[in-house]
């Protein structure tokens, strides 16, 4: 039998920097899908076996969504649509709601930001696949290469004074490498695109905190999964916006 995938979109109303900045066309388009929200639910329509759901309070982008074929079952509890609010709140807010409704779970649960709106339809497939060939893993999380090497940092001490050989690889400080081309590779996690077995969540879905803090995946029985640099790309600001214009057009 296949395993099945529920890709949950979180996307509240409230966000501080960019009105609306996930229904915000971010370029001048007729394209009713040139958002963030609505690249995202395009991308992962295209996911077979996958149950895509939007998490919002907001009733105009729960109808959004809806019309872009997405599934809004119910609107999120506003406790959990402020930005105190932590992701895992959300998803645990989604699946009480799937339980109370006897709505079907599926096997895997992926959360796909809308802010992270180039990663590719092909990443989210080929990771789902990944982690259904890793059964003693919990969890698959994307991760992309720095723009920078770690061992390029530098701490400033109260008096301006530079440290170097703040990182360490394996006890050796970057000094001790002759060539830079010797150094390790590094890399960066990045959480645009993240699935975990449904068990992972519905073992703590008893807790009874409103805003559960725990990270959406699980860090001890973890993969990862490399992606594209521009698909960690992620939109905060108008900057961001103008940064997506000229990637979506290159």
């Amino acid at each position: 039998m296949k395993k099945t995938l529920l890709i949950i979109i979180p996307a509240r109303a409230g966000s501080k920097r960019v009105k609306n900045k996930n229904i915000r066309k971010f370029r001048k388009s007729k394209n009713n899908q040139d958002t963030l929200l609505g690249i995202k639910i395009k991308s992962c329509l295209k996911v077979k076996n996958a149950k895509v759901i939007v998490s919002t309070e907001s009733k105009k982008i729960a109808n959004y969504a809806k019309k872009l074929g997405a599934e809004v079952p119910f609107l999120r509890n506003k406790i959990y649509a402020t930005d105190k609010a932590s992701t895992f709140s959300v998803v645990l807010d989604v699946l009480r709601n799937l339980k109370k409704k006897n709505i079907f779970i599926p096997d895997y649960i992926g959360i796909m930001p809308p802010t992270n709106p180039l990663l590719k339809s092909s990443s989210i497939i080929n990771a789902f696949k990944e982690i259904l060939k890793k059964k003693s893993v919990n969890s698959i999380l994307s991760f992309t290469k720095p723009d920078d090497h770690p061992f390029n940092f530098i701490k400033l001490n109260n008096d301006k004074k530079i440290e170097f050989n703040i990182i360490k690889y394996q006890g050796k400080k970057y000094s001790q490498f002759e060539r830079t081309q010797d150094w390790p590779d590094a890399f960066v996690a990045s959480a645009a695109l993240k699935i975990s077995k449904k068990n992972f969540f519905l073992n703590k879905i008893k807790k009874r905190s409103p805003l559960i803090n725990f990270k959406t995946f699980d860090m001890n029985s973890c993969v990862g999964y490399e992606i594209l640099k521009k698909e960690s790309l992620d939109i905060n600001n108008l900057e961001d916006f103008t940064i997506l214009n000229l990637k979506k057009n290159a």
